[in-house]
């Protein structure tokens, strides 16, 4: 069922870059969170099987920069058809930009250059891989709290945990006020999905699931209280509350929902919207700089359509391509425990296949 769910969430970031409903950046929180679920259950996995520091990042740096990397060279040709006919040069930058935008350390502009919102970050070529830079940091944390589960004997889930609350420290003292694209800034996010997964898969015991789940909700009231309209908070700092009511109603959703997962999964209903979520990666990663081309290769064909019409089939061409780049540019950089989900039994084993 996770897949579906990153499915819908990719499409709703695709639906805010069209302006069709404006919930992108909180859809990307739900991204988040279950990146948290999937990473902390590779984590698991990769100790389970001794797996080291440089195996385990060669498998994220596998799945991640090969894509990316046709991904940046898509854009670059995409840029270069509009400058042929007319266009805005977009690709006249620093040779730095670029370095930085190969190697996904945009972020390292925002410490000495603070921002309202991550995609503000002039250094990106693409506005939308700004979570990119957060996820990549998480992949970087996650790998060190496997070496010290391993060789320091350091409990994963402590590590988590005390990460969270040092996020959750940082987001409430400055909440919303800078961004400096280091990873504490949306690690609580991140976290939780790490932590569902701790006391789903690896401490089903009531008490830790009880202790969790009163966190959460305390949190998620807490955030709730502080966007109430009686509350004078600053437009930034009522995002960032709104984020955590999101991010905490999401995880609320996955605890309750996770007892129907294989029904639905298996429902003929829901394999559609399965099959997105197999393509979310490369939909992310494209479908931004395709806008325009979308949006006019409708209005050539259905220029007078009815608006509904013309949303749906802005939608179906962005599929389309992220499919076609999906087939070319990301399949054959997937791990093989991803191309044959039916042959891992276990619930950490198939989460991890779905990171």
């Amino acid at each position: 069922m996770i897949d579906g769910l990153r499915g819908l969430a990719a499409l709703a970031v695709v639906m805010h870059h069209l302006r069709i409903i404006p919930v992108g950046h909180y859809a990307v929180m739900l991204f988040f969170v279950i990146s948290g679920y999937c990473i902390a259950a590779a984590v698991t996995a990769a100790r389970r099987s001794a797996m080291s520091f440089g195996s385990f990042m060669w498998r994220r740096l596998r799945r991640i920069y090969p894509p990316y990397f046709f991904a940046v060279a898509f854009f670059v040709l995409t840029r270069a058809a509009k400058i042929a006919s007319g266009g805005d040069d977009d690709l006249v930058r620093p040779w730095l930009d670029w370095v930085q935008n190969l190697t996904l350390t945009q972020w390292l502009w925002l410490p000495f250059h603070p921002a309202a919102d991550p995609s503000q970050n002039p250094k990106l070529l693409v506005a939308a891989f700004w979570s990119l830079n957060y996820e990549d940091q998480f992949y970087l944390v996650m790998a060190a709290v496997l070496v010290l589960s391993v060789r320091a004997r350091v409990s994963a889930p402590l590590a988590v945990a005390l990460l969270a609350a040092a996020g959750l420290a940082w987001n409430c003292a400055v909440p919303g006020g800078w961004v400096t694209g280091f990873f504490l800034e949306y690690w609580v996010h991140f976290a939780l999905g790490a932590l569902l997964f701790y006391v789903l898969c690896l401490y089903p015991a009531r008490a830790w699931r009880y202790l969790f789940l009163a966190a959460v909700i305390a949190l998620g009231i807490y955030s709730a209280a502080r966007i109430l309209p009686w509350e004078p908070q600053t437009p930034l700092t009522l995002r960032v509350y709104t984020e955590f009511v999101v991010v905490c109603g999401f995880v609320l959703f996955l605890y309750l929902a996770r007892p129907l997962s294989a029904a639905v999964s298996r429902s003929w209903v829901w394999k559609p919207v399965a099959a997105l979520g197999a393509i979310s990666y490369s939909l992310y990663l494209i479908h931004q700089f395709n806008l325009r081309l979308v949006e006019a290769m409708v209005n050539s064909v259905l220029p007078h359509a009815w608006e509904p019409i013309r949303i749906v089939s802005m939608l179906a061409l962005e599929i389309l391509f992220a499919s076609l780049f999906w087939y070319l540019c990301e399949r054959p950089f997937l791990n093989r425990a991803s191309q044959n989900k039916a042959a891992a039994p276990a619930a950490p084993r198939t989460f991890e296949a779905a990171g």
